[in-house]
């Protein structure tokens, strides 16, 4: 290599040292000059193996690496560097249209972020000092715990005291951490749904041409007539979710609202997709109590919603069984909607891993991962949340809560204060027997 292996430190115990892996020698050259400024002490390798000798011998805080090097690439590169030190934050960078790779990382390195080439250099800069921010307040609650057992042992009237204090901090840990993880794969799945939409407009715009044609010379009550309506009507329902994904990207508020009819949706909805459920011999039970309010809301994104949803409950169906959709208000206004199944439920540890860009416990080729992280997206534009409720019998209960604003007569509200962002909340765990 023509650059040093490290640039000049200081004391690497007060500064952060940050290990940028990449195999292209301008890559690495750009990253120094990034960073050039920043306190930070930088240390270099051209390959995975080097990395990993450098990692053995270093106090390394974080590491920044590439994806395809030759030898070694960074998902193995990231794996072994874990099993040296586990405390690490990691990066990768890897190119848009890697889509496994990501999938991967996230599934199996379990990296802090990935970063698509060509990388933006003030959002690099702001994600290496969150990264360090989340190294530290690790590090700080693990010091805590040290300090917990020594006090313990000295004094066991002091215990309470301390054991609060922890928990409060460990508490504040995960919240702040969830928060950030969460808006930071939000925002890269933004930049994905750009990118899938803009190539599925064209051929769906033929398919939507093609049938209304084909409309116009067959009868419409014959059957080849209802089958084209149907092929005419499922394409523009695909052709509005193309520009839903587009708005994700440009991080746009869902300002078209209109009345919704939540009944009605599903029953369309089990219209579209109910040879499913006939299949498997799973009913569908649609349970909304009398007086259910319309709701102001984006009828697309909501049909996407319960869409997923109620495509996710049939699938965890392994045979004859019943799937529940059920709405209500709560006394003080706020909605809640529910899609339960009786299938073989949520795995503990996973609940509140679901609502990730591109996690998912299905076969490969079988799922993308991106359902419930599109769905988790929607609600959050319009002012609610999602989450899997604990407790509700062996199958798996979604429940998403939406504010008062959202029913008939609050459509000024909810078009001007479209609530929190995606990603503003992290995914969680609502209790079962929550009124």
């Amino acid at each position: 290599m023509n650059e040093p292996q490290s640039l000049p430190p200081t004391d690497p115990t007060e500064t952060p040292t940050l290990l940028l892996v990449d195999d292209e020698e301008n890559v690495r050259k750009s990253l120094i000059r990034i960073l050039r400024h920043e306190p930070y002490r930088l240390l270099v390798a051209a390959s995975g193996a080097e990395g990993l000798e450098i990692l053995a011998r270093e106090p390394v805080r974080m590491i920044v690496s590439d994806q395809r090097m030759p030898g070694m690439s960074g998902t193995e590169f990231l794996t072994r560097a874990r099993a040296i030190k586990p405390d690490t934050v990691r990066i990768i960078l890897t190119g848009f249209s890697d889509i496994k790779t990501a999938e991967e990382a996230i599934n199996r390195v379990e990296i802090y972020r990935f970063l698509f080439k060509p990388w933006n250099d003030e959002d690099l800069r702001a994600t290496i000092r969150q990264g360090l921010k989340k190294w530290e307040l690790e590090q700080e609650n693990r010091r805590l715990l040290a300090a917990l057992a020594d006090k313990n042992r000295e004094l066991t009237e002091w215990n309470q005291g301390l054991e609060r204090t922890v928990e409060e901090r460990t508490r504040a840990l995960k919240e702040a951490e969830s928060q950030l993880i969460q808006s930071e794969k939000m925002g890269s799945l933004g930049v994905l749904a750009g990118g899938v939409a803009h190539e599925l407009n064209n051929p769906l715009g033929g398919i939507i041409g093609i049938s209304q044609l084909l409309l116009l010379d067959t009868p419409p009550q014959s059957q080849l007539g209802q089958d084209l309506k149907t092929i005419h009507q499922a394409a523009v329902h695909c052709s509005e979710i193309v520009k839903n994904l587009l708005a994700f990207a440009r991080k746009g508020p869902a300002d078209r609202r209109e009345e919704v009819l939540v009944p009605a949706l599903v029953a369309e909805i089990v219209l579209i997709v109910g040879h499913l459920f006939r299949q498997k011999e799973v009913e569908v039970r649609s349970e909304f109590e009398d007086g259910f309010p319309p709701l102001c809301a984006n009828p697309h994104q909501f049909r996407q919603v319960l869409l997923n949803l109620l495509v996710n409950a049939e699938q965890a169906m392994a045979g004859p069984g019943k799937v529940y959709v059920r709405g209500r208000r709560r006394p003080d206004g706020t909605i809640v909607l529910e899609v339960e199944d009786e299938g073989g439920g949520i795995a503990p540890g996973i609940a509140g891993k679901i609502f990730d860009p591109f996690f998912t416990t299905k076969p490969e080729g079988q799922g993308t991962g991106l359902g419930l992280s599109v769905s988790y997206r929607i609600v959050s534009e319009h002012g609610g949340r999602i989450g899997v409720v604990a407790g509700k019998g062996k199958g798996a209960c979604l429940r998403m809560v939406f504010p008062a604003a959202l029913a008939a007569g609050g459509l000024a509200a909810a078009v001007h204060d479209p609530g929190p962002r995606a990603g503003n909340r992290p995914a969680q765990a609502i209790r079962g027997n929550e009124p």
